[in-house]
């Protein structure tokens, strides 16, 4: 039988706890040192950030179909659609260790196959509506052709460019919807969603 999980329950790897501290030091320690086998769902340790910014470091490496936030106990998990997919993740976390909020992010696959979250849990809902969001975004731009997405790289970077610059230098051209950063093939690269294609259009210029 299949377990849905939410936040409160949802362990170290996957399995379900209580709340005995010990179980948890002991099911930590495990996690650990028991590499787990290739699996559609990655674990993600040392990790505290929002919804969409754990959405955001998984989609550069396949479509995520399911995640979880664990954000308290600074770990997450993410489900994509394939193993190799959440494979890439781990060898590239492995081999290029990303910094969120000055935190090194360690991944590792799950004991789990597949996430099985519970719908009707509050918290769940608003990390399916991040997923959802942050998910139609990346696939405007992966698509081309005349939209209101622009998707930026940015080459050489020397300084840090955070969501208020970008927004203070797309706001040019004119209503900024949303923006997504992300890193791939060791690049920043953003998503800037304007609210016309028209003001996209000057923008590439």
């Amino acid at each position: 039988m299949k377990r849905s999980f939410s936040g409160d329950e949802f362990d170290t790897n996957g399995d379900g706890i209580g709340n005995s501290n010990s179980q948890l030091t002991d099911i930590t320690k495990r996690s650990r040192s028991e590499p787990s086998l290739p699996s559609r769902v990655v674990h993600l340790r040392n990790i505290e950030t929002s919804e969409l910014e754990v959405v955001q470091l998984g989609l550069p490496f396949g479509r995520v179909t399911n995640f979880l936030n664990l954000r308290k106990k600074s770990q997450a998990f993410l489900e994509f659609d394939s193993t190799e997919s959440a494979k890439h993740m781990v060898e590239y976390l492995t081999s290029m260790p990303a910094m969120i909020n000055d935190r090194q992010v360690f991944a590792q696959f799950s004991n789990h196959g597949e996430l099985r979250t519970d719908p009707t849990n509050c918290t769940n809902q608003q990390a399916h509506a991040a997923l959802a969001q942050a998910t139609d975004l990346y696939e405007i731009a992966q698509r081309g052709g005349p939209n209101c997405v622009l998707r930026v790289s940015i080459i050489n970077l020397l300084y840090p460019v955070t969501i208020d610059v970008l927004h203070q230098i797309f706001s040019r051209f004119g209503t900024v919807l949303k923006i997504i950063t992300f890193t791939k093939h060791d690049k920043f690269q953003a998503l800037i969603h304007l609210k016309d294609p028209t003001g996209a259009a000057q923008a590439k210029q």
